[in-house]
């Protein structure tokens, strides 16, 4: 059959078409080659997914426990010159600080009675054995004027919070990788205020 241009059939030879026409059946075997692929994609997809979302719960920690860390120091420095001093200049007032700024599931706690206690030396490379065991759980460090032993009950000078904490992802993948826990550190000094 010649198509003419306005889609009837032409009889005279300068106005066709040509135009092969077959007609196939269905072929269903691709249909199912559809599936397979969606199938053998899916938990590679579904991975990306979840390893995207756990990228930004590491983001969302890492900034709660640095704004945590921010806020413990800077209570901790705070004058207050109703009482004519630094009230809340304690271990104990530092850390229920830093306790209330984090979300509910992160777990803050002074670390064990061992050294370091209060003050972390050395580069945070070197820190590693001083996070906590337990998953979405952060030790805090607490440092008045840069010493360890005896450590005084007050800072006149400075306090540095360093909060460690070990976040654990959701997405297997990262246990895979050698990811199953991501250390999160965040360390903040201020200096303590006086009266003028």
């Amino acid at each position: 059959m010649v198509i003419g241009p306005n889609g009837g059939e032409s009889s005279s030879p300068g106005n066709r078409i040509l135009i092969r026409v077959r007609c196939h059946r269905l072929c269903y075997s691709k249909r199912g080659q559809a599936i397979v692929e969606t199938a053998l994609l899916l938990p590679l997809l579904m991975l990306m997914v979840m390893g995207s979302a756990d990228l930004g719960r590491v983001f969302y920690y890492s900034i709660a426990v640095t704004n945590a860390a921010r806020e413990a120091a800077r209570q901790g420095t705070y004058y207050d010159p109703v009482n004519n001093g630094n009230t809340f200049d304690t271990y104990d007032a530092v850390l229920a600080a830093a306790q209330q700024d984090v979300p509910g599931d992160v777990a803050l706690s002074i670390p064990p009675p061992i050294i370091p206690f209060h003050c972390l030396t050395g580069q945070p490379s070197s820190w590693s054995a001083e996070y906590p065991t337990a998953p979405n759980a952060g030790y805090v460090y607490i440092c008045f004027d840069g010493q360890e032993t005896p450590a005084p009950s007050t800072a006149a000078q400075t306090i540095t919070v360093t909060i460690l904490y070990n976040f654990q992802p959701v997405t297997p993948l990262a246990s895979v990788v050698g990811a199953a826990t991501v250390h999160v550190e965040a360390s903040t000094t201020m200096q303590v205020q006086k009266q003028q």
